[in-house]
């Protein structure tokens, strides 16, 4: 039975990074890939949840191009992740979307746990998500030269207010809204999301319009 093996993302400029992805005009033709981390912490996520042996029967359902274990600086095609995703929806009985969205809120804290320097410098959500695509994208194209991360474009909206946009040929934008959940509980800070456009609905670019609310003081 084909297994991740979870291994540090390195390299020789010890950058930490988080794995993401992007596209523009002179990726379109290229095969979309992703690295083995994603893999890792999807296996995470379905053990958590349903235990190894759903994850086992999931796994046996697909039919992969990857026969090697997934390791964690490994990069491997885009259909096996979507392969397991869909099929672990299918067999949980959720529709993807909901599935990609849970998955998002699950993986960002474990990112941000193996990955801590992009929290660096941030005590709030809107800080935070206004460094993703000039800070921590710009790290993974210098650690890897050929990952293709998701275009972010910013447009302040107001105090409390933050317009994002985001286009990716993978059109994971339920990934994201559970990320968007996943970072508001990170920083103790009610944070509202209304998408405008999407993908998926035959725009060029997800659209999010995001309301912060006041970060709450935590406890000790």
């Amino acid at each position: 039975m084909l297994r991740f093996e979870d291994e540090a993302l390195t390299s020789t400029s010890e950058t930490s990074t988080l794995p993401t992805e992007r596209t523009s005009a002179a990726h379109e033709s290229e095969e979309l890939t992703v690295k083995g981390i994603v893999f890792n912490l999807l296996e995470d996520f379905i053990i958590d949840g349903w235990g190894d042996e759903a994850f086992e029967d999931i796994l046996s359902l697909c039919p992969l191009e990857t026969k090697e274990p997934f390791v964690g600086p490994g990069t491997y095609p885009d259909t096996d992740l979507f392969t397991i995703a869909t099929q672990a929806a299918n067999k949980l009985g959720v529709p993807l979307s909901d599935a990609l969205r849970a998955f998002g809120k699950y993986a960002l804290p474990k990112l941000l746990k193996k990955y801590p320097t992009f929290l660096e410098g941030h005590t709030d959500a809107r800080s935070f998500l206004e460094s993703v695509d000039g800070v921590i994208h710009v790290e993974v194209r210098k650690l890897m030269p050929k990952a293709i991360t998701p275009q972010f474009t910013y447009e302040d909206s107001g105090p409390d207010g933050l317009i994002i946009r985001y286009a990716s040929a993978r059109k994971l934008c339920h990934l994201m809204e559970g990320m968007l959940e996943a970072v508001g509980e990170h920083f103790g800070q009610d944070l509202e999301y209304q998408q405008n456009r999407c993908l998926h609905s035959g725009d060029d670019h997800c659209e999010f319009v995001l309301k912060f609310g006041s970060v709450k003081a935590r406890v000790a």
